[in-house]
């Protein structure tokens, strides 16, 4: 049986699963080269067909994400903004018409998709795939996002979280989930939504909305909370436990994206900053210490209510946008009642690509859960005569290297000599982060490699940390972590007697966000990583995305174009070791 699992809006993907067990999981944004690519998910379809070697003919079930027939919710909320706040209800309105007109059918790119596509799925497929005689089905968005959390995890029982922006009527989901049973406890509706606050001080400190939350997540650091009592009592305020509102008056989400702020936010916080050029001062540190703090305490009150009225459940799956907030993830982890916590490699709307399919498996179909995700690696894959022939035609001339050890042996030479490492093997990652199939490497122990990365190959933001990769079994010697980590969604402490040790892995409040790697799951960076700490000691690695200010890299030629015009030193692309010398004049 084979179901198709489709996410069509802001982040759209697809995957694929075969009798329950994924084997294919890919954004529309790596194809597209858009990132947060909305567009319906024709090349992500495309890729899933040709991976399994079949055709559309051949799919029993289509599983989209989303309900788009449940529009009550949010007609009632636009009918009471339009009396009660009518500058904000002519944004709205603007933004509904805009989603609601077609979107070119995934054929035009740079788009944030279509709620009209969504009615019109089987014609776009058949118009792109040919004839289907699949059955077509809409779920509900946050139990797309809970079964992508629990069905792909190792547990069998499980406090389950989803907050985001917001489903068709939910914006904050708490359940518990037993076998393949889900059962809410509490949904908080929508326009209360944690996503739409984290987003809108987001746009408050500059930064690009619904793109730039994880920079104000890793600037919070550099401050103290001091605005904290303000928005726990004006902003995001918890009336009871194991619920909260957002004040809309003081804090419009729909304002926030044109720009417009709310007197009582500049009479406090001062002016927004203007946008990510302009400089950073202490009042900004503030202000993003202060939210961050907030999300972490209404997140940690969320799942502590959930935790005792869901039967005392000590397994945390979490999922949904926020849930890409490792900060807030690792206090859960580390002061909350949970003794395991799992988060997906792609917790945001484009996992819902499989949790879609997983939900019509389980839930709807009613068949057996047979499938653990514990690995990322979903995505397109090249083999040794691909990377030739990208490499003849950008003019390199070289032989693979057959003997893995001496690959790794060129590896390490460079990057214990202060050099940058592209590093593309196997299948590439589903989700937003680089996991050892798509990444940039670096030496943790040289703190000066930080800004280098940052300045002149990653051109970004100074304040912004880098990952550490570390071996799976030499983890707890070097972070505060009591469980594997693979999908970086943890930030964990790093141990006192480690800080200096490998210090541009170390953000400014001495943690991490850590990434463990499993032998099993990817040898070959294991591999490394192992031959790393044979030369240093050390079984970590920096390891950051394999992009320059686009999506992560998919192709042998876009690693090889990503390469030349970057300050990287080596690319050790398959079997093959590139250096800068060989690359043409």
């Amino acid at each position: 049986m084979y179901i198709l699992g489709l996410a069509t809006m802001g982040e759209s993907a697809a995957a694929l699963l075969k009798d329950g067990l994924l084997i294919a999981a890919v954004e529309e944004e790596r194809f597209t080269r858009v990132k947060h690519e909305g567009c319906f998910p024709i090349r992500a379809i495309a890729f899933c067909l040709a991976q399994a070697g079949i055709t559309l003919a051949e799919i029993d079930h289509v599983a989209v994400y989303w309900q788009p027939f449940r529009i009550g919710v949010r007609a009632k909320a636009l009918l009471t903004t339009a009396f009660t706040h009518p500058t904000t209800f002519a944004g709205k309105v603007g933004r509904i018409l805009e989603e609601l007109s077609p979107a070119g059918g995934g054929q035009s790119s740079a788009s944030q998709g279509s709620w009209a596509e969504l009615f019109l799925v089987r014609r776009l497929l058949t118009r792109h795939f040919g004839p289907s005689a699949a059955m077509i089905h809409y779920l509900d968005h946050h139990r797309c996002h809970m079964a992508s959390a629990f069905f792909a995890s190792p547990f069998d029982e499980a406090t389950i979280m989803v907050f985001d922006g917001a489903g068709e009527e939910a914006a904050t989901t708490l359940a518990v989930g037993s076998g393949t049973a889900l059962r809410v406890l509490k949904s908080i509706p929508w326009p209360h939504s944690l996503g739409h606050f984290y987003s809108a001080m987001t746009g408050f400190l500059g930064f690009t909305m619904l793109d730039g939350e994880y920079k104000m997540m890793g600037l919070a650091p550099y401050g103290k909370p001091e605005h904290l009592p303000f928005i726990r009592r004006n902003l995001l305020v918890t009336d009871r436990p194991g619920s909260y509102r957002l004040n809309h008056a003081a804090l419009d989400y729909h304002a926030a994206l044109r720009g417009r702020f709310s007197p009582a936010l500049t009479e406090t916080f001062g002016q927004p900053r203007e946008c990510d050029e302009s400089p950073f001062t202490e009042r900004h540190h503030q202000l993003a210490a202060s939210a961050q703090a907030a999300f972490e305490d209404v997140v940690f009150d969320l799942a502590s209510w959930a935790f005792e009225q869901g039967g005392r459940r000590t397994n945390l799956s979490l999922a949904g946008g926020c849930g890409l907030n490792c900060s807030a993830n690792g206090r859960l982890l580390r002061e909350g009642p949970f003794t395991q916590l799992y988060v997906p490699p792609a917790p945001h709307d484009a996992g819902c690509a499989v949790g879609a399919a997983l939900l019509l498996y389980h839930e709807t179909l009613g068949q057996p859960r047979r499938f653990t995700m514990t690995h990322a690696a979903y995505g397109p894959a090249y083999g040794d005569q691909d990377i030739d022939r990208a490499l003849r035609a950008a003019g390199i001339h070289t032989q693979p290297i057959a003997d893995e050890g001496t690959l790794l042996r060129k590896t390490v030479e460079i990057l214990t000599g202060g050099g940058v490492v592209g590093w593309f093997q196997g299948a590439m990652e589903f989700g937003p982060r680089a996991l050892g199939s798509r990444s940039f490497l670096a030496d943790p122990r040289k703190d000066q490699i930080r800004d280098a990365l940052n300045v002149k190959i990653k051109k970004r933001e100074l304040f912004r940390p880098f990952a550490p990769s570390v071996k799976e079994e030499a983890a707890a010697d070097y972070f505060e972590v009591t469980q594997p980590s693979p999908f970086m969604n943890l930030a964990v402490p790093v141990r006192q007697d480690k800080r200096a040790i490998i210090p541009a892995v170390t953000h400014i409040d001495g943690s991490a966000r850590v990434q463990t790697v499993n032998r099993a799951s990817n040898a070959r960076y294991w591999n490394l990583l192992d031959r790393f700490e044979k030369e240093t000691g050390i079984p970590v690695l920096l390891n950051t995305s394999f992009n320059i200010q686009e999506p992560i890299v998919c192709t042998p030629e876009q690693a090889l174009a990503t390469f030349a015009r970057s300050g990287v030193d080596a690319l050790v692309i398959g079997n093959y070791f590139i250096d800068r010398a060989m690359l043409p004049a």
